[in-house]
């Protein structure tokens, strides 16, 4: 029977346009498409990252082509158990569109760069701290062996007592980083009219 024979070899039907299969083949080292080149067949194609021009050196990637494209990119670590990177990106579906660049997906175990240095005084609009290594800024003292970063920028080992303070820029006029800036505004009085 003809239609049971080709749907038990994975085949096409020769007027159908979806294909049904348990697993996709890998094509093998794919080299990074760029500018306003597209992948030449649709649907979802599987292939190797092997130093060949992606944001990290070995890996998969799987290319979504339609009417636009998409890539999906799952690195390997190197190093067993450990995380990998992955990143995403896309390609309009106008023939002058070029690639976005890569964006790294971040996860539990490879989380984003902390954007703000340690040490910063950071204004914050609450009572409680958000998570992540951070602490209010009272004056307390801390073990410079347990907090070597933040000894770099508090060598005395205690940080400053912010309370009441505004935090702003290093001004021009020579005043020390950390250094208290007095009251600009002289006593004077005036007379009623």
């Amino acid at each position: 029977e003809k239609p049971l024979f080709v749907q038990n070899i994975g085949a096409l039907p020769a007027s159908g346009t979806a294909v049904a299969a348990n697993r996709l083949a890998s094509r093998g080292a794919l080299p990074a498409l760029t500018g306003t080149t597209r992948g030449s067949d649709s649907g979802l194609i599987m292939g190797e990252v092997y130093n060949n021009g992606y944001p990290t050196q070995y890996g998969n990637i799987l290319r979504l082509t339609g009417a636009g494209d998409g890539e999906i990119l799952i690195g390997w670590s190197g190093t067993n158990g450990a995380p990998a990177p992955a990143y995403i990106r896309s390609h309009r579906d106008t023939a002058d569109a070029e690639w976005s660049e890569w964006a790294m997906l971040y996860t539990t175990l490879n989380p984003p760069p902390d954007s703000h240095p340690v040490g910063a005084a950071i204004a914050w609009p609450s009572d409680v701290l958000p998570d992540g290594g951070y602490a209010f800024m009272y004056g307390q003292s801390f073990d410079k062996s347990a907090y070597p970063l933040l000894a770099i920028a508090y060598p005395s080992g205690v940080i400053p007592d912010m309370r009441g303070w505004t935090i702003k820029g290093k001004p021009i006029s020579g005043r020390a980083v950390l250094s208290q800036e007095m009251d600009g505004n002289k006593s004077h009085s005036h007379t009623a009219r």
